[in-house]
Order: C-alpha cells, then sequence, then structure tokens
C-alpha cells in the first residue's frame, strides 16, 4: 500500500557531493512520463533467480530495474550475490536502493532511515561504484521526513502504478491477468512492481510480460529510461573487497540500528574517477552540427546570438558557422560560447517553440538528455521536434510530446558536413484489399497514419497503402503490421476505431478479431457490434465507428474488393 504520494521538489542538496553526471531534483515517482515505454522493476534480491531474469531481459534487448536490499533475502556481501550484483549491472541493467533490511521507514526514527538509507548506499558504492539516484521505499510506505531525508541524499523515490502482487499471494495466473490488463488497456505507459525473490516470476511472469509486452510494440526499459532521467548520481569505481563487507553486526531483515547496532547517518565512501568539486562535468564535445535525419544537408541553427533569438532550420554552412556549431557540455547544448538551447517559457505544450538564452546553472529549461537519435527535455516527456517536417528554412524548431517518430530523430556530426537531401524513397506497392462502403465505390476505409492509436477514417480511394487491407484470418491489417482495432475493447454505440500493432494468431487481442458476414458486415468477432458507417456520411476524415449490428443498415454493409 502506498500511503502518501506527493510530487513536490526538494531542492536539497546530495550530501555526496558533486556528481559527475548532471544534477537533478529528487522527488516522488509513481508513473512513467515517455509514450509507449514499460518499466518492470524488481524488488527485494539480490537473490538466486537474478542471473536468470537479467539473461532473460538481454536476450530479447530490453532493460530491467532492480532495487537492491543490503540484508534482506540473503546478504549482499555473500560471494555469489556480489557477482550476481555486478553481473546485472555489467548487462545495463539500472540498480536502485531498496533500504538496507527492508524495515518499514515510517516506523522508524530520523536515525534509523538514515541508517538504512546509509548501509545500502555504501554497499552500491562498494561493489559497483555507483551514487543510486532512486530509492523505493520499502512496501511504498512513505511520509514527508522520509522524502525530505531522502532529497537531502540525492535521491528520488521509486514507485509503481500496476502490482503485480506477486510477493502477496498471488498466482501466477493472477499475476498475468494484471499483465494482460496492462496490455489490453494500451496503456501509455506503465511502472510495474514485481519480486526477483520469487521463483514463479523468474521462471514463468518475465518470459510471459518480456513476449506480451514487446508483442504489443512497447518499450522495455529502465526506471529512469522512462522517465528521461539520469539512473545514478554518480558513477566512479568499484572498491576492493575486505573483511568490513559483512552483514555481521547489521540489522537483520525487517529490524532497525539501536541498542548494541550503532545507527550510521553519515556519508558512504565513495571512490570517483571524475575531478572533485562544484563544477566537476563530463568533458566537453565541441563542434557538433545537428542534423535532422530526413535531411543531412540542413542544420539546427541559432538565428543570432540575442537573449531569446529563435532556433531554426538552414542549409548548412560548408565552411563552418559559429551559430550551427554546438558543444554538448553536460546536460546542455551550447552555441556561441555561452548561449544554451532553451525552452521557451518552459512550456511544456506541445509545439512550443524553441530559444537560445544565456547558459545558467541548474536551468531545468535548459537541461537535456541525448539517447540515441532522440533529444528528449531532462525529466520531462517532450522531446526536439522538426515542426510539421519541414526542412524549409527558417522553419523554427519546437518541443513535442516524444513520439519516437522519424520528425524527433537528429544526427550529430563533427562538422557541418557536405551532406545532400536523401531521395524520398519509393511508396511499397500497395498490397491486399480495399474495404468500401455499399454507398460508394468510391471511398474507401483508411488508416491516415501507421502510428498506435490512428484513427480509421471513410477517404477517396487513392490507391495507397493506408488504404491497403489484409484479410488474415479474423483480422483486417493494415501496413504489414497494424489490426482494425475497437478503441479499448469498448461495446458503447458510437465507439470509434483505430489501428493498434497486431497481436499474432487468431486468438490475441479480442479488439481485433472481426468476421465478415454473408450480407457483407464486418463483426466484431463474438459480439454484437458491427463497423458502422458514422452518420453514413461519406465525408473525407469521417472517422468509423461501432454499432449494434441491424439487419437491413446500410451504414453496415462494406465491400472489400
Amino acid at each position: 500500500m502506498i500511503r502518501l504520494v506527493l510530487s513536490t521538489l526538494f531542492t536539497a542538496a546530495a550530501v555526496w557531493g558533486s556528481p559527475n553526471l548532471k544534477p537533478r531534483a529528487p522527488k516522488v515517482y509513481d508513473a512513467c512520463i515517455n509514450a509507449n515505454d514499460i518499466a518492470l522493476t524488481f524488488d527485494d534480491g539480490p537473490y538466486i533467480h537474478l542471473r536468470s531474469i537479467s539473461d532473460q531481459f538481454t536476450a530479447v534487448g530490453a532493460k530491467a530495474t532492480f532495487f537492491f536490499n543490503g540484508n534482506n533475502w540473503d546478504c549482499i556481501y555473500n560471494s555469489d550475490r556480489i557477482g550476481d550484483v555486478k553481473y546485472a549491472f555489467a548487462a545495463g541493467h539500472m540498480i536502485g536502493s531498496h533500504t538496507w533490511s527492508h524495515a518499514d521507514l515510517t516506523e522508524l526514527s530520523t536515525a534509523q532511515i538514515q541508517d538504512g538509507m546509509f548501509r545500502m548506499e555504501e554497499a552500491l558504492s562498494r561493489i559497483l561504484g555507483i551514487k543510486p539516484a532512486f530509492m523505493r521505499p520499502p512496501y511504498g510506505d512513505y511520509n514527508s521526513n522520509i522524502q525530505s531525508i531522502a532529497a537531502a541524499r540525492g535521491q528520488s523515490l521509486a514507485l509503481w502504478d500496476w502490482d503485480t502482487g506477486d510477493a502477496d499471494g498471488n498466482t501466477t495466473a493472477e499475476s498475468e491477468a494484471l499483465y494482460n490488463d496492462v496490455a489490453n488497456a494500451k496503456v501509455k505507459n506503465a511502472l510495474i512492481l514485481e519480486h526477483e525473490t520469487e521463483e514463479g516470476t523468474a521462471t514463468t511472469l518475465v518470459p510471459f510480460a518480456l513476449k506480451l509486452f514487446q508483442g504489443k510494440g512497447y518499450n522495455l526499459v529502465t526506471m529512469a529510461e522512462c522517465l528521461g532521467v539520469d539512473p545514478y548520481q554518480a558513477i566512479g569505481v568499484a572498491q576492493t573487497q575486505s573483511s568490513s563487507w559483512t552483514c555481521d553486526g547489521t540489522p537483520d531483515p525487517g529490524a532497525a540500528c539501536g541498542g548494541s547496532i550503532v545507527c550510521q547517518t553519515g556519508t558512504p565512501v565513495f571512490s570517483s574517477t571524475a575531478p572533485s568539486g562544484p563544477t566537476a562535468t563530463p568533458t566537453p564535445t565541441p563542434n557538433q552540427y545537428i542534423h535532422p535525419n530526413s535531411n543531412s544537408a540542413k542544420c539546427l541553427t541559432a538565428a543570432s546570438n540575442a537573449e531569446g533569438a529563435a532556433v531554426e532550420i538552414e542549409d548548412c554552412i560548408a565552411a563552418g558557422s559559429t551559430s550551427q556549431s554546438w558543444t554538448v557540455s553536460g546536460a546542455t547544448l551550447q552555441v556561441f560560447g555561452t548561449k544554451c538551447l532553451d525552452v521557451t517559457g518552459g512550456a511544456t505544450a506541445d509545439g512550443t517553440k524553441m530559444q537560445i538564452t544565456t547558459c545558467s546553472t541548474n536551468n531545468a529549461n535548459q537541461e537535456w538528455t541525448l539517447s540515441g537519435s532522440t533529444i528528449q527535455w531532462s525529466g520531462q516527456s517532450s522531446c526536439l521536434d522538426l515542426t510539421d517536417g519541414s526542412v524549409t528554412d527558417g522553419n523554427v524548431i519546437q518541443i513535442w510530446t516524444c513520439t519516437g517518430g522519424s520528425n524527433q530523430k537528429w544526427t550529430r556530426t563533427t562538422g557541418p558536413g557536405t551532406g545532400t537531401a536523401p531521395p524520398p524513397p519509393p511508396p511499397p506497392p500497395p498490397s491486399g484489399n480495399t474495404i468500401s462502403p455499399g454507398a460508394s465505390s468510391k471511398s474507401c476505409l483508411a488508416a491516415p497514419t501507421n502510428a498506435n492509436g490512428g484513427t480509421v477514417v471513410i477517404a477517396p480511394c487513392d490507391g495507397s497503402t493506408s488504404q491497403s487491407w489484409t484479410h488474415t484470418g479474423n483480422t483486417l491489417v493494415v501496413y504489414g503490421n497494424k489490426c482494425l482495432d475497437v478503441t479499448n475493447g469498448s461495446t458503447t454505440n458510437g465507439v470509434k476505431m483505430q489501428i493498434w500493432t497486431c497481436t499474432p494468431g487468431n486468438t490475441g487481442d479480442l479488439n481485433q478479431q472481426f468476421t465478415v458476414t454473408s450480407a457483407h458486415a464486418i463483426q466484431w468477432t463474438g459480439k454484437s457490434e458491427c463497423l458502422d458507417l458514422t452518420d453514413g456520411s461519406l465525408a473525407s476524415g469521417n472517422q468509423i465507428q461501432m454499432w449494434a449490428c441491424s439487419a437491413g443498415n446500410t451504414n453496415q454493409v462494406w465491400n472489400i474488393v
């Protein structure tokens, strides 16, 4: 049970000194931010199933998040557990703190809370050389004092929005039902709680979840990735094991310091390879030219070096230009030496235009996370976006909700390069069938976009791939892998149709199963609803709906040609 959920920021400085990753404001996270991301998180380890879970994720190119205890199901300093922790970290999974002994922090004194966090931080610093940026409070229980202590130690609280109940007595079938609920609800994202200590989770739930969610087109990422923030305050070097690496003389599982066990409230030793001091940052990368992936001859350009100048697309200047030469410095993108890429007014609305302003320390409007070909506003769900997909000179760049679309793909080169605009690829030849309402053979069922959740409308027939449907089994497929789909599986008259990544086989997503009747109706299999021409209108863009099947209803007659 989660007793308190707040999103108040705490600005207290981290007690371990300056991180060698970008600074971040600790807060409470109980849901992902980025669209189409699912973070599967595992508590209470390290335990005997850790390597198996790690390997299963690695095999399918996915990442997991592990919140470790120091002394719970096993002692983290046992040689096998040390090896397991290093193994998961080396595989690229995220590691966070779950406190030392899994005691309920809401029942502890301030000194005992500090001790539980200190001992876990010390173990992660010793074994991996990391300073965790996230702490998951045992049982998800916390209060304002716990949040303040975590913030002072530079850590955000990590909660969840879906719980499999695997540690609360749920059978694997019941936990699988939860996964199915998430998938069938077509949620924007999900932050899911599991426990690596449960054998059924490792052997049954993990492979089930990986197959299900990847089959639905979700990205399986770490918690930090689904939030667009850094997983650690700093990454240094692991320490050499010594006799002090022991659980002897520390609180037992579920217990806290006190009596003969002195509470530790200080700061662990951290070995860093980065320079110390308040200005320590990663080495800047200068002379970076940023191109939209659609045209390497175009460059991200500051219109002038004036405060508030627009950031736009222009032809790359072959000889190089200071207005197009960006320096990646920490979490900022700098131009003209002192100006930074900046979200105008800090507005999160889609379409907010970009500008440059004088760089300032810890200005959240100037912090960016560069991951692959995307440039994401750190801590937000917005990405740098090529406005309207246009490479016309003077087009001012914007932010937009991250979708992974082509307008949000950017390439960095050292120097302006001499790239030329690639020719547009030829459209693939259409295949399959067209679906026309009985009232007009000149109008066709169309999916204007191939994105999940894209609308299904009536449009003039044009032979395009957006109107080419393949009738496979009980599914109607467009774009090769998207299926006609009843939005949210609603049986309400008037629910609009969409497309969604197909679930393989005729036993897949029931919202994608349709039967073509002898009366030329397209009926939702097993239901009493039929595909319906909304209001009988042939107007281009009219969204198609589901409606109770009715014999003789001409709005429900369709011809598949």
